[in-house]
């Protein structure tokens, strides 16, 4: 999906020769659905928890499996013999070799039990990370979904006041030329003021929005 880019248009404000206007614009860039994405995964403090809760499941299984290991130890010999005799004392000389285990069988079986826990738990962070994961960017995918709406709306909110101003500029003409009475000319006056009033409405609110956006992917949109 392409950059997006959200340009508010000018307001038009009545001056003294009703011909001069004050512009305000909002040049926002707004990046691609993907990359919002991978910002907020990179950037979220929530997943960041969760990964330091899957690295220490992993932690703790390599630390239980270490005390079983170490448990184990190989453990040779070499036994002599002097019986007085050159044949018997041949044969009670001899090499041993074996392995030895500091832990009974319940212990051994509740260290592996432990591991399993841990493998189970790891498993548990990694779902609830992926739903994280999802929340996250059903988040955004709203939050950039109201902004694109937002633009639209601030485009009629700019149009609406150009053609208020427009209105108000002729019934001031027209009133100045006695062919309006005063009445009309307050009347099209309010209307552009409420024109006015609706545009910064609405680019208050694009701005806003714009703002959580950018507290959602952890960095600014427009560097």
């Amino acid at each position: 999906m392409a950059c997006c880019s959200i340009s508010a248009s000018p307001i038009y404000t009545m001056a003294a020769d009703s011909t001069s206007t004050d512009s305000t614009s909002s040049d926002l860039v707004i990046p691609p659905l993907d990359t919002l994405y991978k910002w907020a995964e990179v950037n979220s403090p929530v997943l960041k928890g969760q990964d330091a809760l899957i690295q220490k499941t992993v932690d703790d299984q390599k630390r239980i499996k270490k005390i079983l290991l170490d448990a184990v130890k190989l453990n040779s010999g070499v036994q002599y013999g002097n019986y007085g005799d050159p044949t018997i004392n041949k044969l009670s000389t001899g090499y041993s070799s074996g392995v030895s285990i500091q832990f009974s069988l319940y212990q051994i079986a509740s260290y592996k039990n432990m591991i399993n826990v841990y493998g189970d738990e790891k498993h548990v962070a990694e779902f609830k990370r992926d739903e994280l994961v999802m929340a996250l960017r059903k988040a955004i995918f709203l939050a950039y979904n109201n902004i694109m709406t937002q633009k639209n709306i601030l485009r009629i909110r700019s149009e609406a006041t150009y053609a208020a101003y427009s209105h108000m500029n002729m019934a001031e003409k027209e009133f100045n030329e006695g062919s309006v009475a005063i009445s009309e000319l307050s009347r099209v006056t309010e209307i552009y003021t409420k024109a006015q009033v609706d545009y910064e409405e609405a680019l208050h609110d694009l701005k806003n929005n714009y703002m959580d956006l950018e507290l959602m992917v952890g960095r600014p949109l427009n560097p």
